[in-house]
């Protein structure tokens, strides 16, 4: 292998360029190295693509030596040189074009990343093999077909292209930014960057066809179910029913047909059709059967759920992130690690030094020399100084700490501030923020970070916000509805005797954090719900007419932010929903800079942390705490 490999001389921005044989589809793929200097401004394609982790059974044949290769590469190579004719396809793939065992040679060539696909003819994204109709989503792109666009069959057809690997890796990113008309490829069809980024934005923002699609059917199925011939067929039950709860059934009613659902159904009120169901639940429970089958197992309500998955695969914005940068970028101006991490935070990097190393082609040239590009350290030994160079250069750059906020699984005691770049935020992980509940949060959370970091690149020193030290804790366990109203109870009675502030307890669980005239209104629909819930209700009949509402209340608000999170009240009154690992005695401070309250614990014994300068309110001094290790949630 070595010999395929000649050195290449940095200093003159040399790269190897592929030459690719031509050839049918199953013919070997062949081709030839050659050395160019991006000064000679050599034409080429670059490639961009996932590599995958499959090696295919059938080697590259690169200068007459059999190269291993990934299958997905193999896949690509193919169809490009099948869409050339008999003529060789100049490009660069990095998988080839760089000796991947030489890490002294990576390094390198990682740093050319910009000028490597800025000077490319075109940039080539590879999605993958046409599949799940993939070929009927690329013409309809390819033709500009903005009416099918909106249509169910489209949306999860491009729903299903989305979940392929392109769009979940950090690599790519720069590669489709950096370069010149990219065009994007999945099979034999190639289409314009610009018209794939319309159909994206089109089909997820404008019109959702797949949710449209869903509720219909999930409506109409309900209905029939009060028709002659199903309830013909429910009279004689093929097997034993199980009883369902009646909040599940009203929530799921309301979840069908959203408000009046008990008079489309023939009820006078909630009341009367609580009453029924408590009547015949042999026949409610066969119709709840079909309800949970058209909300969660049908093939409509399957592409719904999944839809909805796919926020937590790609970014939500994803595609304004990458058109808004691209006229960034050809504007000659870069963008800050900010920027980008908002951006891609849930973007993989088998590399865990890729999450960096793939976007230094983005950002500043101060920002890359002080990061150096070394695939023989460890992962932390490129955070640290990215991290560094954040906080310095950049001016929210302490608010990172609020987005990445899982605990790390570093080994090694390295600074408590530098974030693991590798792991995806999530609203649903248990790690998440800290909510807090009081009128501290109607605060915007603006401050100007004042951070200082020592001269030799361990400690954090910064201003902030001290809400006191946690007293008591109160784990979310798992269980039923019950069981959580349970907790909720003991909360309320924890809340009113620790806590002077007046906001109310539902507001906290739901993760609305202000104290406006609002949240105190007796009518407010919300508090009313949580009444019920809790079964503070002043009358049996107040209790039964928002009896769907609150259920759905709980499930839909409350469940996502408690489950498997922890309530805590501080010595200073102050309460709130954080991370399972809080504990008592530590401090729930806000570090200015930051977006969110963290959760800040004495370092151990040689470990490293952050100072932290807590501003006491009302006085205007500042005292030096000792130092703590942040753990942003």
């Amino acid at each position: 292998m070595s010999g395929i490999y000649q050195r290449l001389d940095s200093g003159r921005l040399q790269l190897r360029r592929l030459s690719l044989s031509p050839g049918d589809l199953h013919d070997p793929v062949c081709g030839t190295l050659e050395t160019v200097s991006l000064g000679e401004h050599p034409k080429y394609e670059a490639l961009s693509y996932v590599w995958g982790v499959d090696i295919s059974p059938t080697p590259m044949v690169l200068d007459g030596t059999n190269v291993p290769i990934t299958k997905n590469l193999d896949s690509a190579l193919r169809h490009l040189r099948r869409g050339h004719g008999q003529l060789s396809r100049l490009l660069w793939v990095d998988a080839v074009c760089i000796d991947q065992s030489n890490a002294v040679e990576r390094a390198e060539q990682v740093k050319l990343m910009d000028p490597i696909y800025r000077s490319a003819s075109t940039v080539l994204v590879w999605l993958g093999p046409a599949a799940d109709d993939s070929d009927v989503i690329m013409r309809s792109i390819q033709r500009f077909n903005k009416q099918h666009w909106q249509t169910y069959d489209f949306q999860v057809g491009f729903m299903e292209m989305m979940y392929r690997p392109w769009f979940t890796r950090i690599w790519v990113i720069q590669e489709f930014l950096l370069g010149k008309n990219p065009r994007i490829g999945c099979g034999n069809i190639w289409v314009p960057w610009v018209s794939f980024l319309y159909a994206w934005a089109d089909a997820g923002v404008n019109d959702d066809a797949i949710a449209r699609e869903y509720k219909k059917q999930f409506s109409e199925a309900v209905m029939e179910t009060f028709q002659p011939p199903w309830l013909q067929q429910v009279a004689h039950p093929t097997s034993e029913s199980k009883p369902t709860s009646s909040g599940l059934i009203l929530s799921r009613l309301q979840d069908a047909f959203e408000e009046n659902y008990p008079q489309l159904l023939g009820f006078d009120s909630e009341s009367e059709l609580l009453s029924n169901i408590e009547k015949d639940p042999t026949l409610w429970s066969a119709r709840s059967d079909v309800m949970r089958y058209r909300q969660y197992e049908s093939p409509t309500a399957k592409a719904y759920w999944k839809k909805l998955e796919l926020r937590r695969v790609v970014p939500i914005q994803y595609h304004n992130f990458l058109w808004h940068s691209r006229g960034t970028l050809r504007n000659r101006k870069s963008l800050s690690f900010v920027s980008i991490l908002k951006g891609t935070m849930n973007l993989r990097s088998t590399d865990p030094r890729d999450k960096v190393y793939g976007i230094l082609g983005l950002v500043s040239d101060e920002a890359r020399e002080s990061i150096p590009v070394d695939y023989e350290i460890g992962p932390e030994w490129t955070f640290v100084p990215t991290m560094e160079h954040i906080i310095k250069h950049e001016p929210d750059g302490l608010a990172i700490l609020g987005f990445l906020w899982r605990t790390r699984p570093f080994k090694l005691s390295i600074p408590s501030w530098v974030v693991d770049f590798t792991i995806s935020a999530d609203t649903a992980d248990s790690h998440s923020p800290v909510l807090l509940r009081g009128s501290c949060t109607n605060a915007s959370w603006k401050w100007a970070q004042d951070a200082q970091i020592s001269n030799d690149h361990t400690t954090l020193s910064t201003s902030g916000l001290s809400f006191g030290k946690v007293k008591e804790l109160v784990h979310f366990a798992e269980g039923d509805l019950q069981a959580y109203v349970k907790q909720f109870r003991e909360i309320q009675s924890l809340v009113s005797r620790e806590c002077p502030l007046s906001e109310p307890l539902w507001r906290t669980l739901i993760g609305v954090h202000n104290t406006g005239e609002a949240a105190l209104d007796p009518e407010e629909p919300l508090r009313q719900h949580f009444e019920v819930l809790i079964g503070a209700s002043d009358s049996e009949t107040e209790f039964i007419t928002p009896v769907a509402h609150a259920y759905k209340m709980f499930e839909d608000n409350i469940l996502p932010i408690v489950r498997g999170r922890t309530f805590f009240v501080t010595d200073k009154g102050f309460a709130g929903i954080s991370t399972p690992a809080v504990r008592q005695g530590d401090t729930i401070g806000f570090i200015f800079g930051m977006v969110r309250p963290s959760v800040l614990r004495p370092v151990d014994p040689g470990d490293i942390g952050v100072k932290m300068e807590v501003v006491e309110e009302g006085i205007q001094s500042r005292r030096q705490q000792q130092q703590k290790r942040s753990f942003p949630c």
